[in-house]
């Protein structure tokens, strides 16, 4: 059963990470980074990047805040993307 899609404006090759707090994070090859309410799909917050975002994105706690961690700058053959330096982006959440 399908409860929700989401349209991005590139293709989506990251991975598709959902919290426990009820958020699910992806980014996109054009550098959009999306969090979206995991009940509904709507976006809740979205933020563009300089590079492409293809690969895993990571959940974790630190000094008791959410963060969330991914690679952006990525290249692929399928999507033309910037050629950007590579950089890892870490975003805190605030409960």
């Amino acid at each position: 059963m399908i409860r929700w899609r989401v349209k991005t404006p590139a293709p989506v090759l990251s991975a598709v990470t959902p919290t426990a707090g009820g958020l699910v994070f992806f980014g996109d090859l054009g550098g959009n980074v999306y969090a979206l309410d995991k009940a509904s799909g709507q976006v809740l917050w979205s933020r563009k990047l300089d590079g492409a975002v293809a690969g895993g994105l990571v959940s974790y706690v630190a000094a008791g805040q959410q963060r969330i961690a991914l690679a952006s700058g990525a290249i692929s053959p399928i999507w033309p993307a910037p050629k950007v330096n590579a950089s890892i982006v870490v975003f805190g959440l605030k409960h």
